[in-house]
């Protein structure tokens, strides 16, 4: 029985359906369990203080003190490293002169009339500068993670490769120098860099996904969405492009989504479906159509050598 070819339709339908199960399939999982063990030992920074961690180091992913990284995580802060200025509150006590009261709340006065004042120790809280490290400014034992990285070889790499270039709003450029981030994309300097040396998988991945978060407007004026809506929603897109191209990055991106969701139901990805999958399909078809017609002019070149050689 002749096998009938799956819609594009039916084809992003099929998409959808794995992304959400198999997403909400790693929370089930041991792996999960040791992952969130270790993410709950990195301390949670105030709005202002992530907004210095990104303005002195973009790419930072993971961050914490000198000292705890050492008891925490038995990993060092490598030499000559230079440390994210942060603020942090600091208690302090002073002795203040304060007005006397009875029990009645009325002043208690003086012999000459005045109200009397005593001594008391108060404690107040400042703010004093501290600073941070990023994990790629240390080294030690390895920090669990949701997502393995993508080791496969694609097919007509280099062509998939310029396409998707075609399809970012933003110049791409590759680096060594990325720190622990496989890549980024920069809103204030308008592109992207991509971690070079990686496997031919993870960099259409990554760049798919860099791609997303251009596409989507992160950090324009109209961006509305945290940190980890905008990573769910961009690795969304990169797995669902991915997947339309028959690229299968599942082992990457379910955990990295798993890893930014704020709760096991995945309301990050539930919430925005129908962006992430509008995005998907703009890119994708983009793609899609510039590889058909690259294939057809292959094709008429063969044909027309084929020819001429018949009419020698």
């Amino acid at each position: 029985m002749k096998k009938v070819k799956e819609t594009r339709e039916e084809k992003m339908s099929r998409i959808q359906e794995k992304l959400l199960s198999s997403t909400k399939e790693i929370f089930e999982s041991e792996k999960y369990a040791e992952y969130i063990t270790t993410m709950a030992k990195f301390p949670h920074y105030s709005i202002n203080n992530c907004i210095l961690i990104a303005s002195q180091c973009p790419t930072a992913s993971l961050v914490c003190g000198y000292k705890k990284w050492q008891t925490d995580f038995n990993r060092t802060v490598n030499k000559n490293e230079h440390g994210i200025m942060i603020i942090a509150p600091v208690k302090y006590k002073a002795d203040v002169e304060e007005p006397i009261f009875d029990e009645n709340a009325h002043p208690v006065l003086d012999e000459n009339g005045n109200q009397k004042k005593e001594k008391v120790q108060r404690e107040f809280q400042g703010f004093r500068p501290a600073y941070v490290f990023d994990l790629q400014q240390t080294s030690g034992d390895p920090i669990p993670t949701l997502a393995t990285l993508l080791d496969a070889s694609v097919d007509d790499f280099e062509t998939l490769k310029e396409l998707v270039i075609k399809v970012c709003p933003v110049p791409v450029e590759f680096s060594a120098d990325t720190g622990s981030a496989n890549g980024y994309y920069s809103p204030s300097e308008q592109k992207i860099v991509i971690k070079e040396g990686m496997p031919e998988l993870q960099t259409i991945k990554t760049m798919i996904h860099e791609c997303a978060h251009a596409r989507l407007g992160h950090g324009g004026e109209d961006d509305k969405w945290d940190r980890q809506t905008k990573e769910v929603q961009a690795e969304s897109v990169a797995y669902w492009v991915s997947s339309m191209l028959n690229l299968d990055t599942s082992d990457y991106s379910f955990g990295y989504i798993a890893g930014w969701s704020k709760d096991k139901e995945v309301s990050e990805l539930k919430e925005n479906l129908e962006l992430i999958k509008n995005t998907a399909d703009e890119m994708s078809l983009i793609i899609e159509e510039e590889l058909l017609k690259r294939k057809e002019e292959v094709q008429v070149t063969e044909e027309n050598t084929s020819a001429r050689r018949k009419s020698r």
